[in-house]
């Protein structure tokens, strides 16, 4: 993550800027003083013995999509503020039955959410100023993230923080409350974990390997010959994993057939994936920090949309629209815009 310093009058000497992962040490123990202060306020809320904070704010500052805001005064830090950014909304290209399965289990409109892990000042620099210039960064932050809501948890004593955030335009949106239960260490506990389906005991073909399961009954994906089909991340001519620009290893885009809403398997047991997307350049094109694939194309037969394939045998996919300097044209929300080939209707 690229730090960002923000120029502005500083307040009362008090500065603020991104953290990055060389800040974590600095920062862990003002991490480990906020987690004892939930756990005097809340006691379901209890610090795991010899907890690796540093490793905890390194993991959590080179997280996609999550940020810490730093305090400083006198070029020492002394506050400290995770955000993490998340879509409530499903990514477009989740498949058809995960999206209808999203719909079934959310009553509400999805919103786009600025998240508050936490934040702490050490007790010296308590201060509205400091307090202020601190959330403020964080806020304005999430402007730029195009948010929809900004949620934070707060104590119940915490009444000057709360008083702080009335005036920066924050309501009381709910009160929690907690009853803590002593378990009993050698107590048979019943799972509540949600049930799934155990995978056979398989050698998974490279350590991020994801066994496939049917999208409509759940079953285990399996060849010809019986044996699980995974999901492999892609890799270079080399062999080396293909990242994001966000770090993360990228999956295939596997190709669903509509007429038997089930993954596509080639004569050789393959499956079937939608080519990755370049830009002019050669790199591979996003949208969001989301990878993006060329699309099937389709032909009618029956009245119903099915794949389309050449004279060959094989499957067609769009091609993407590109100005004369071989750039990607794109609608205004940034999506590429592909070219649908001629459809054939087919009456059988």
């Amino acid at each position: 993550m690229t730090a960002t310093t923000i120029s502005i009058a500083p307040i009362a000497s008090y500065s603020y800027r991104l953290a990055t992962a060389t800040d974590a040490k600095a920062i862990a123990p003002l991490w480990q003083a906020f987690a004892a202060e939930r756990e005097a306020i809340d006691p379901s809320m209890l610090v795991k013995p010899n907890f690796d904070f540093e490793k905890y704010v390194t993991n959590q500052i080179e997280k996609p999509l999550c940020f810490c805001w730093l305090s400083e005064h006198s070029d020492s830090i002394i506050g400290c503020l995770f955000i993490y950014y998340y879509d409530e909304a499903p990514p477009a290209s989740l498949p058809e039955y995960l999206i209808q399965q999203h719909d079934i289990e959310n009553p509400f409109q999805s919103r786009r959410v600025g998240s508050v892990l936490g934040m702490y000042v050490q007790p010296e620099h308590r201060k509205s100023e400091a307090i202020l210039m601190l959330a403020k960064s964080a806020i304005d932050h999430a402007k730029t993230m195009k948010v929809s809501d900004i949620d934070l948890l707060i104590a119940a004593d915490q009444t000057g923080i709360q008083a702080i955030l009335q005036r920066a335009g924050f309501t009381k949106a709910a009160v929690q409350y907690t009853r803590h239960h002593d378990i009993s260490t050698d107590a048979k506990l019943p799972s509540l974990h949600p049930p799934h389906p155990e995978f056979p005991d398989v050698e998974l073909p490279t350590p991020r390997a994801i066994p496939l399961r049917h999208p409509e009954t759940n079953e285990l994906l399996r060849d010809s010959q019986g044996k699980p089909i995974f999901l492999i991340p892609l890799v270079d001519d080399n062999g080396e994993l293909l990242k994001s620009s966000n770090g993360q290893p990228i999956y295939p885009e596997l190709l669903l057939d509509p007429a038997t809403n089930s993954w596509v398997i080639d004569g050789e047991d393959k499956l079937v994936t939608c080519p990755i997307l370049r830009d002019e350049n050669g790199q591979i094109a996003e949208n969001q920090n989301m990878v993006l694939f060329s699309p099937p194309a389709y032909d009618i037969a029956g009245g119903q949309p099915c794949l389309m394939r050449d004279a060959a045998g094989n499957y067609v996919f769009q091609e993407v629209e590109r100005d004369r300097q071989g750039k990607i044209v794109k609608t205004p929300d940034g999506f590429p815009v592909f070219k649908q080939p001629k459809i054939l209707v087919n009456s059988l």
